[in-house]
């Protein structure tokens, strides 16, 4: 999920979704798409305006592209089940919120 709608391209406008915030807020999803930029590549994006952190979802990661979520300590691997390449990083906010230093994932 992202605020930023300058990160997605090809995106498709949805109605009738929204998003609960931990904080009990409830906004609106207003398109998907896909984010390319230099460290992250990730596909069926949801845009939420007025999201100020982008989000990315560890169940839709392993389950819709096979891959691997290892969070240990202050370091988090996204690793292919298929052979173990890793294809994305994070590390460990002052916030305990993991940060995504990369995320390259394909279409399946």
């Amino acid at each position: 999920m992202t605020g930023e709608r300058s990160l997605l391209i090809s995106m498709v406008q949805v109605n009738n979704q929204v998003v609960r915030l931990e904080n009990g807020r409830v906004l609106p999803v207003r398109a998907i798409g896909s984010v390319s930029t230099e460290d992250v590549v990730l596909s069926n994006v949801w845009y939420v305006p007025g999201l100020h952190m982008n989000s990315v979802s560890v169940d839709q990661l392993t389950a819709d592209h096979d891959l691997f979520v290892k969070m240990e300590g202050a370091v988090c691997l996204v690793t292919k089940n298929s052979d173990g390449s890793e294809v994305g990083r994070a590390h460990l906010r002052a916030d305990y919120k993991y940060e995504v230093d990369s995320l390259i994932v394909q279409q399946n």
